[in-house]
């Protein structure tokens, strides 16, 4: 089993709450929308070593329509594939065969976002993080018909039921079998959807706006099937993949709010928070995101013209940045992991220096907080430490050009994409140093679509668009090829069953970190990409289109 990162820090700081911004996201709070989804096909899954999972989804003996004519008794299950990726809560009608009811009938429930989930069985699972978040249930029904309802919210494509036990004096049938699909996003919502030359890239497009969609809930939820709830670095890349299709800048404000009104003693913001029962901020504590709520606050600004609300949060701004700020020498500016307390993150990839890549991220978030305060009419704060990071930086290039970190001078993609992103080094010199690193044999690559990301925009942002988009292909585009709906938090082309948690069963199969090709191609991209022209569909249209590429013939 895997350990959990060393470097993990709690903050158990008080928490100076702010009840004003609590009410704020309060009144922001969404109403959930609703549509009905049934499944479309019962499937196998066989064996198929050309696929990515090594399992390859065929049609059952029986059309869909012939399930509720169908007995099933003790050791029996079969697997039902609903076309899409859904988020909501399940009903299922059930009735028994036979003599009495003499007995209940046990029924394990196994909700799939991959078909390892309704192949591997989720017994023996061995995690660092709980094994509650196996997205399976065991439940007795002790006389039929009944409607069975599940009160929990699943995240799914595919359901396995097993029938665990009856009796020898009955069988069971199961019709009416629904999903009460739940968004912030309805199915009428119309967005753009621009005509891409290349269909892989018009399939990565909309497998992110799916994966967004369904981590749009009354938050933005980093995955709605595990952790189901909200991380201000998700929060980040969702904001700006929501300004270029949704443009739901009430949800983005809504969660902005939440932050600010959990600020701790000493200025900074915990990594995520809890929604329910009340808001509540979590112990976790990660240095990059703390500084990034500035970029956040910036970015809605930008996006939604909404200065009252800059001014507001222009406090929290402020003090966002003051921790990863201690991090800095006083002489060189140069900033040092090892220097205050902290988790500094940017990726789950294990012996990861942070140093170089922090640098950058602080050095973003200063810029943005900079220029937020020029949108808002004040005096940008950070003109003289920006200049002196910035200058600083260059101790993390080395003579041979490439982007270096920490005492063993590590090599590695998250020092190169952040130092790029914050623009620490004229546009040349940066491209030709993130093109040397990312050729570097020895360069420590992302484990996670989080830091993907980071490096695409950091090519792009350098004008390095083919190189961008053959990443996003290989990369992105592998996990459409592997099958998905939806984009994963953690993707090994190599591995099929890599997780940064020791077992690939509690992985999250639709993370929010991964949603944001669609942020790229419509913007920075655009023009490379050859987008010819737009037009209006709803997000029902959308899944339609899905679900029919999906069942084949």
């Amino acid at each position: 089993m895997a350990d959990a990162p060393g470097d993990m820090v709690e903050s158990t700081l008080p928490t100076r709450w702010n009840r004003d911004f609590e009410k704020v996201a309060n009144d922001l709070l969404p109403k959930l929308h609703r549509w009905t989804r049934t499944p479309q096909r019962v499937i196998n899954f066989d064996k198929d070593e050309n696929q990515y999972f090594g399992l390859r989804a065929v049609h059952a003996a029986y059309a869909i329509d012939q399930l509720p004519s169908k007995t099933w008794g003790k050791g029996d299950d079969f697997i039902l594939d609903f076309g899409i990726h859904m988020v909501g809560y399940v009903s299922i009608r059930l009735e028994s065969r036979g003599s009495h009811m003499d007995a209940p009938c046990r029924l394990r429930l196994t909700f799939g976002e991959s078909p390892l989930d309704v192949t591997l069985g989720m017994d023996n699972v061995k995690t660092w993080i709980s094994t509650s978040w196996l997205p399976d249930e065991i439940i007795n029904i002790d006389m039929c018909p009944e409607l069975v309802t599940l009160t929990r919210r699943y995240s799914f494509r595919f359901l396995r039921i097993e029938i665990i036990d009856t009796s020898p004096k009955y069988k069971v049938a199961f019709s009416d079998i629904k999903c009460d699909c739940v968004s912030a996003i309805s199915q009428d919502n119309a967005l753009e959807s621009p005509h891409f030359n290349d269909d892989l890239l018009r399939k990565i497009d909309h497998v992110s706006i799916s994966t967004l969609r369904d981590c749009m809930q009354t938050v933005f939820e980093d995955g709605p099937r595990r952790d189901r709830r909200l991380w201000s670095g998700d929060l980040r890349l969702q904001a700006l993949a929501n300004y270029s299709t949704f443009r739901d800048f009430n949800l983005v404000k809504r969660c902005i709010f939440q932050f600010a009104a959990v600020v701790r003693d000493d200025d900074s913001l915990p990594a995520c928070i809890f929604e329910q029962p009340q808001l509540t901020p979590s112990s976790d504590y990660i240095v990059d995101y703390d500084a990034l709520f500035a970029a956040i606050t910036y970015d809605y600004v930008v996006a939604s013209g909404d200065t009252a609300a800059g001014h507001s949060l222009w406090p929290t701004v402020l003090g966002c940045v003051k921790r990863a700020i201690t991090h800095l020498d006083p002489v060189t500016h140069v900033f040092d992991e090892s220097r205050g307390e902290g988790w500094n993150f940017l990726d789950w990839q294990p012996g990861l220096e942070h140093s170089a890549g922090v640098h950058g991220v602080l050095l973003y978030s200063l810029k943005a907080a900079n220029a937020l305060a020029q949108v808002l009419g004040k005096e940008p704060p950070f003109t003289e430490l920006v200049a002196q990071m910035t200058e600083a930086a260059t101790a993390f290039l080395s003579p041979n050009k490439v982007f270096v970190s920490g005492p063993k001078s590590q090599i590695s993609f998250a020092s190169a994409s952040w130092l790029v992103l914050a623009e620490a080094f004229p546009k040349d010199v940066a491209r030709t140093a993130l093109l040397n690193t990312l050729a570097h044999p020895e360069a420590v690559k992302p484990l996670t679509p989080y830091l993907w990301h980071h490096v695409c925009d950091a090519l792009a942002t350098v004008g390095c668009f083919e190189k961008c988009v053959e990443i996003m292909k290989n990369y992105w585009g592998g996990m459409v090829r592997a099958g998905a709906d939806t984009f994963w938090e953690c993707y090994n082309p190599d591995d099929p069953r890599a997780s940064p948690y020791g077992d690939v069963r509690n992985n999250s199969f639709c993370h929010a970190w991964s949603c944001t090709p669609t942020y790229l191609l419509r913007g920075k991209l655009k023009d490379f990409v050859g987008v010819q022209s737009t037009q209006s569909i709803t997000v029902g249209e959308l899944d339609q289109n899905w679900i029919k590429s999906q069942l084949g013939p």
